[in-house]
């Protein structure tokens, strides 16, 4: 009787231990894909958060604001073109091999996470800091890559240094005789922008997709 036990469990252990490397794999194709599968349910389970936000309205008055752009499209953008929104914005390169990836998905779960009345009022943007690569062409197959409705913008030197300065973006080109090109070193912020391009909210890239959600939830868009 006891070798029948010790059988069962050990056949019991082996079939979690494989449910859960098929789960595993399930997700790491999904996000390689840039696929987010989630149960309709799952932002209607979601409550507010009782912690409270963060207050960005000294920051807010010298951030952000104008800019003149080239969306994926090759036309030219302002910030009136996207009066009808708020916005989550982070700034990156198509050629990024790690940070800018991670956190364009982390901002499609984000948006997966908020019930769809508030997701709705978002608009998911990647502004690149290396206009000499990320052409419109380039940027509209990297951005739906991770999501259909993200805006990539782009545009001259002149254009992206000064929208860079407005919304405090450090960027800087990285040579290297033992790279085959070159690449670039970026602060890695997100940014919730109200329908006048103002400054709601910034994120790190500690924060993880959850405490955004959290935190756009207990600002009550």
């Amino acid at each position: 009787m006891r070798n029948r036990f010790v059988r069962w469990v050990f056949f019991l252990l082996i079939g979690v231990g494989i449910g859960a490397t098929i789960g595993y794999f399930d997700a790491q194709r999904e996000m390689k894909s840039g696929v987010i599968k989630a149960s309709p349910d799952d932002a209607l389970k979601r409550k507010p958060s009782r912690k409270k936000p963060k207050d960005f309205t000294t920051m807010a008055k010298d951030f952000g604001g104008e800019f003149t752009l080239v969306n994926q499209d090759g036309k030219t953008v302002t910030k009136d073109n996207f009066s009808d929104s708020y916005k989550l914005i982070f700034f990156g390169f198509a050629y990024c091999p790690e940070v800018c990836p991670t956190e364009l998905m982390k901002m499609t779960l984000i948006l997966g996470d908020l019930k769809e009345d508030i997701s709705t009022k978002i608009t998911p943007m990647f502004i690149s800091i290396d206009p000499e690569r990320d052409t419109p062409e380039h940027l509209k197959q990297y951005v739906q890559q991770f999501n259909p409705d993200m805006v990539g913008l782009t545009g001259t030197k002149e254009q992206i240094e000064a929208v860079k300065n407005s919304f405090r973006v450090y960027a800087s080109k990285v040579e290297n005789e033992d790279m085959e090109g070159y690449m670039m070193d970026h602060s890695s912020f997100m940014y919730l922008m109200d329908k006048d391009n103002k400054l709601v909210a910034m994120y790190s890239a500690t924060d993880t997709a959850e405490d955004i959600a959290d935190d756009i939830y207990a600002r009550g868009l």
